[in-house]
C-alpha cells in the first residue's frame, strides 16, 4: 500500500502568496516543499507553553546575572 497523498487548501493575501513563491523560486525550491519542510519542523519541535518559556528565561537569566557578577568581582 503506497504513501497516499493528500491536498491542502489555505486561503492567504495574493501579494503574500505571490512573495512566497517567488522567494522559493529564487532558491530552487518550490512553496509546496517549504511549506512541507516547515510542517515536518513544526511536528518535530517540543512547543513550550508561556509559563514554561518564562520559566525558561528566568533560569537563563539567573546564569548571565552570575556571570556579571564574577566578571564584574
Amino acid at each position: 500500500m503506497g504513501n497516499v497523498m493528500g491536498q491542502l487548501n489555505i486561503r492567504i493575501d495574493d501579494a503574500l502568496k505571490e512573495a512566497f513563491i517567488k522567494k522559493a523560486r529564487e532558491h530552487n525550491t518550490s512553496a509546496t516543499e517549504l511549506l512541507i519542510e516547515f510542517m515536518k519542523h513544526y511536528l518535530a519541535t517540543p512547543h513550550k507553553n508561556e509559563s514554561q518559556k518564562i520559566e525558561e528565561l528566568e533560569k537563563r537569566l539567573v546564569k548571565v546575572e552570575q556571570v556579571l557578577g564574577e566578571l564584574a568581582a
